[in-house]
């Protein structure tokens, strides 16, 4: 499927420009990506999702807070949790990088409702598959390089 290989070259190739603009690494982007888009966790979490150890999540951190892209803030429910999350500054940034809201929803207006989903599908179907190689590819002796 040579579209969807070059749509995910294309990806790949605007993540890495936007974290070269905003200063970062490709894993610290991919951290602030989680974030974004699932909204605050626990460093514990967000080492989980971005399958990094603990230490290098909490580099991570420190390098984004350092940089004014993510904070660390306690939990209002549980006073002794710390979650990360994205901040202010980073959403108005990323408006600048990114384009003003609704562009996207203008890009995609030719395309009905209902073609509209099955993209999506396609897309979840996709993230499924991945996750599927990555779980195989884990399960893949660590010593032995193919």
């Amino acid at each position: 499927m040579a579209a969807v290989r070059a749509s995910q070259t294309a990806t790949e190739m605007l993540d890495h420009a936007i974290a070269e603009r905003l200063g970062i690494d490709r894993t610290a982007y991919r951290c602030l990506d989680i974030l974004d888009q699932e909204g605050p966790m626990s460093a514990g979490r967000l080492a989980e999702r971005a399958r990094l150890s603990p230490a290098a999540t909490t580099a991570v951190i420190d390098r984004l807070e350092a940089r004014g892209l993510a904070r660390r803030t306690r939990d209002t429910d549980d006073r002794r949790r710390v979650l990360v999350e994205v901040t202010p500054q980073l959403r108005q940034r990323a408006q600048l990088l990114y384009g003003p809201p609704g562009e996207v929803e203008q890009h995609f207006a030719a395309f009905s409702d209902e073609q509209l989903e099955l993209l999506a599908s396609f897309q979840r179907g996709g993230v499924e598959f991945q996750e599927a190689v990555m779980r195989r590819l884990e399960a893949l002796p660590p010593d032995r390089p193919i």
